[in-house]
């Protein structure tokens, strides 16, 4: 096991949650059918509102994969839940359950390509300091996780 992940507790039948430091990932027991391609975001100083927003998509809406930032960063006064998918054609169910049930910042969805190649939004950039805000610019490298418990077919 990947040994960033430190902790990892069951929040209910359907729902893991790991910590690796940073994020708090809540994770259906359950894998998706689909690829997931990029992620609806939603935002909001208060972080245990948006696990439980997490945890009820997971558990009762057919998501698969979210997760929050435990700490915030220097500058920035909102925790952001990413809630992971293959496509953004969930976007106005969404936007209809956070206006009647949620009600925090939503910003729809952003393609997991976009975050690699370093766009952000001009607010969360100019809430940063300007060492940091490098780091969210510059091209990210993809990371490939495999499952462990999945042969590859290739090694036949």
């Amino acid at each position: 096991m990947d040994t960033r992940f430190r902790r990892v507790w069951k929040i209910s039948q359907k729902v893991r949650r790991i910590f690796d430091g940073y994020w708090i990932w809540l994770l259906s027991r359950e894998k998706p059918t689909y690829g997931i391609t990029g992620k609806y975001l939603f935002f909001s100083d208060d972080k245990n509102k948006l696990i439980e927003i997490a945890v009820n998509e997971i558990e009762n809406h057919g998501f698969h994969h979210a997760k929050v930032n435990d700490k915030l960063l220097e500058g920035q006064t909102e925790y952001v839940l990413c809630l992971y998918y293959e496509d953004d054609s969930r976007k106005q169910e969404l936007a209809e359950r956070n206006k009647q049930e949620y009600e925090v910042k939503y910003r729809y969805w952003k393609s997991d390509f976009d975050t690699l190649t370093g766009k952000y939004s001009k607010e969360f950039l100019d809430k940063l300091p300007e060492d940091e805000r490098k780091h969210f610019t510059t091209q990210k490298k993809i990371i490939e996780f495999k499952d462990r418990n999945r042969r590859d077919s290739r090694s036949k």
